[in-house]
């Protein structure tokens, strides 16, 4: 894998994932799926604007995952891990979330809800309980 100038991206924090969208392009010869932007070509998937784009659709949803859990009074760290480990499914299965996104969508929403002092989760740590899944 290789290694993102980060500084190609303002305001995009480090742990957000940035990686390249697989494409199939028809034909005999072979292609290189890229966007130019500016003077640069960038990976599908990796140019600074859809880089943005997608961290703001993903900081949207982390908040619409937190205002569904405050709504639902999800207060109990066995609770509140079982429906995170789901909606973490969900977006990659039904919404097409990229797998990295979705995890990194999951991190926030704990983050948000230790912000807020939210009581499902384990120990105020913003980590999930140690409870093995079955």
């Amino acid at each position: 894998m290789s290694t993102i100038d980060r500084s190609n991206y303002p305001g995009i924090p480090e742990d957000f994932p940035i990686e390249a969208l697989p494409f199939a392009l028809s034909g005999a010869q072979l292609k290189l799926s890229v966007v130019k932007q500016g003077e640069r070509y960038y990976a599908t998937g990796t140019s600074p604007q859809e880089v943005q784009e997608d961290y703001e659709s993903m900081l949207d949803l982390a908040q619409q995952v937190v205002a569904y859990v405050q709504k639902k009074d999800i207060s109990t760290p066995e609770t509140l891990d079982h429906f995170l480990n789901q909606e973490s499914m969900v977006m990659q299965m039904h919404y097409g979330i990229r797998p990295r996104h979705a995890e990194w969508v999951i991190q926030r929403v704990r983050q948000l809800l230790q912000e807020a002092g939210h009581g499902g989760l384990a120990a105020g740590s913003g980590t999930p309980s140690t409870e093995q899944p079955r």
